[in-house]
């Protein structure tokens, strides 16, 4: 599995192109536009989306990955919240969301996508229904995407609508209780599960 890290242009995501074939790939949190065409310098096309929550600096890509055939899917707690007031779309001046979701994921549950083992953890707190993927690559490596709930030596903020710090730390404890692998968040630099566990402040206060 090749993992390509797209860096936003201005206020925006990362986001995550994962393929084992070099020709489709499985697209977390495309938070741009410009991801339509990173992707296609890279020579791969978008099969699915995982969307880790709703907040518009996630998913200003989604539209035209789908109008291109790809499939989109969240969280179920999630799906309500896309085009509501959650989205942050209209406190940010961003354009509202349009797309659809095409399917939704449930706690822990495990699904195959592009050759690739994919399960949903459903961690609360930034928002009501974010999600993290844990990613299984062809070797049995594992891999975290944990969108705005884990970053290297922080955590996603709680103050929006839906938030609970409660619900997130809860989240945290759970994420802790795995075992270590590479952390890919939704904003800053990569880390490990270790890394985070031994010196992120907001985990060793749980």
């Amino acid at each position: 599995m090749q993992i390509h890290v797209i860096y936003p242009r201005g206020f925006g995501a990362n986001t995550y192109a994962l393929t084992t074939d070099n020709q489709t790939a499985v697209v977390i949190d495309p938070s741009q536009p410009r991801v339509f065409d990173e992707l296609k310098n890279k020579g791969l096309q978008a099969k699915y989306v995982l969307l880790t929550h709703c907040h518009f600096d996630h998913i200003g890509g989604v539209e035209l990955l789908q109008e291109q055939g790809a499939k989109v899917l969240c969280l179920d707690a999630e799906k309500p919240l896309f085009g509501t007031t959650a989205d942050l779309c209209g406190l940010f001046g961003a354009p509202p969301v349009t797309f659809t979701i095409d399917k939704t994921l449930r706690d822990k549950e495990e699904i195959e996508l592009c050759g690739m083992q994919i399960q949903a953890l459903h961690t609360a707190g930034h928002t009501k229904g974010s999600a993290c993927f844990l990613v299984t690559d062809e070797q049995g490596r594992k891999h975290l995407f944990t969108g705005d709930t884990l970053f290297a030596g922080s955590i996603g903020r709680t103050d929006f609508p839906t938030g609970n710090l409660g619900e997130l730390q809860a989240s945290l404890r759970r994420l802790c209780a795995l075992d270590d692998m590479p952390i890919y968040a939704g904003h800053n630099e990569q880390t490990t599960l270790n890394t985070e566990k031994q010196t992120n402040p907001f985990i060793l206060d749980l």
